[in-house]
């Protein structure tokens, strides 16, 4: 069984396919990844999520047999929306949580259902987004208990880890050049995109700066696989 360092290693999935008796191994960058009895047909995400996570978490051995459902009517198809804002503290932008609290006025006013989830790689984006959200007073009339909703539907990716949606936001944060580290961190394994982007049953939508992110280990397949859009 394999030593985890901090929590954050062990999600309840990498300490099941610890566990396991039976497993298969699948190439990742330079190295492979243990996966326990491995479910290899699909049957949850629409592509493009389905082909990322194909590619970077089961060498293309997935088979997809989940009938395509429609593309959100409303903010479009699965894209990256770039955005090269004005750094905050940390790896917080505030620019990139106005590109999200657009597209959740634009759901809610197009009479979509708030079936989504707003996630990000580093704990203090998520604390952020969460007052940002709860400030721009966009749940209001949309949900009925917006400080329960926060709580519930943004996070960073392992909090929702098991969950599904409709709809996924992943907002980036780390725009400073100097962050390489942050980003390198959450592009060095497949383990956080895989998850962030499988939640999404039907559309996936990127916040954050690409020329950045690009080139984060596993971001340069979401990279390849999603179109550029604007918000």
């Amino acid at each position: 069984m394999p030593v985890f360092r901090n929590r954050d290693e062990a999600s309840v999935q990498t300490v099941a396919d610890s566990a396991s008796q039976y497993c298969a191994r699948f190439p990742i960058g330079s190295g492979h990844r243990d996966v326990g009895v491995p479910l290899l047909v699909h049957r949850r995400c629409n592509s493009p999520m389905f082909d990322i996570s194909n590619e970077i978490a089961y060498a293309n051995l997935m088979v997809q047999a989940k009938t395509a459902s429609p593309e959100n009517a409303i903010l479009g198809p699965s894209k990256w929306i770039d955005v090269q804002g004005k750094p905050g503290p940390d790896k917080w932008c505030a620019d990139e949580a106005a590109i999200l609290i657009d597209g959740l006025n634009r759901l809610k006013y197009g009479g979509a259902k708030p079936d989504l989830y707003v996630v990000t790689p580093f704990v203090i984006v998520q604390d952020h987004l969460r007052q940002e959200i709860l400030k721009s007073r966009v749940l209001h009339g949309w949900v009925d208990n917006p400080g329960a909703w926060v709580w519930e539907h943004v996070g960073t990716v392992h909090t929702v880890q098991g969950r599904e949606a409709e709809i996924v936001f992943f907002v980036l944060g780390a725009q400073m050049s100097s962050q390489n580290g942050a980003r390198a961190w959450a592009g060095g394994r497949p383990n956080l995109v895989n998850v962030a982007v499988t939640r999404a049953k039907t559309s996936l939508y990127v916040i954050g700066n690409r020329q950045l992110w690009k080139s984060a280990g596993v971001f340069a397949v979401l990279d390849r696989y999603l179109p550029d859009g604007a918000a």
